[in-house]
């Protein structure tokens, strides 16, 4: 082969390369669609650990995450817990406004007091960590009515009783639009909330 027609053939796998270069590139820099809207935050009316006023209009101006806990539970709740104080670490700097809430679905247990308690242990920054608890009726209706989340008390034996719910964590604008539902079961599942959460404090 002659060095032009080489010459030729290597223009060509060049510019080739070039293009599929350029076209991942592009594809890495397309904008993204939205998180979808899933549901608006429901009017209610609760305390936090303070015994002071929380409700729903509190949740508007800034990004949330928020899930639903209570304080005797064993298992999935501390996991919660402990990620939403994962990521209260992450987010502490760079000028980050995003709120933490976690509302008790047992609250005949979780009174303001019990959930002070709860927060002091988990290291919550309570100028941005919100404990919320309530009588169980406007509980039941904000966490299954108004954030769609499963909660339902089980009797175990006399007088003592479980509680079953959803583990989610919830992404929530400052609309209060609800932007998904997340269950983090590892690095993997916070690092994708993680950059969700950094998403929507970006939306305008």
């Amino acid at each position: 082969m002659s060095v032009a027609a080489l010459a030729r053939v290597a223009a060509s796998v060049g510019g080739l390369a070039l293009a599929v270069t350029l076209g991942v590139m592009a594809r890495s820099i397309r904008p993204r669609a939205p998180l979808p809207v899933l549901g608006h935050v429901p009017s209610f009316r609760l305390v936090d650990e303070h015994d002071a006023p929380f409700t729903g209009e509190a949740m508007l101006g800034h990004v949330s995450v928020v899930d639903f806990i209570f304080t005797r539970c064993p298992s999935a709740c501390p996991r919660l817990t402990a990620t939403m104080a994962r990521m209260q670490s992450r987010l502490e700097h760079d000028g980050h406004d995003v709120r933490f809430v976690s509302i008790s679905v047992d609250p005949e247990n979780d009174t303001p007091a019990v959930l002070a308690d709860y927060a002091m242990k988990a290291n919550a920054d309570l100028s941005r960590w919100t404990f919320a608890t309530g009588p169980a009726d406007e509980v039941s209706r904000a966490v299954v009515l108004g954030f769609k989340v499963s909660a339902a008390k089980v009797a175990r034996q006399a007088e003592d009783y479980d509680v079953i719910h959803g583990n989610w964590l919830m992404l929530v604008d400052r609309k209060g639009d609800f932007r998904g539902y997340y269950q983090v079961e590892g690095d993997r599942d916070f690092e994708a909330l993680l950059g969700d959460v950094r998403r929507v404090e970006r939306e305008k």
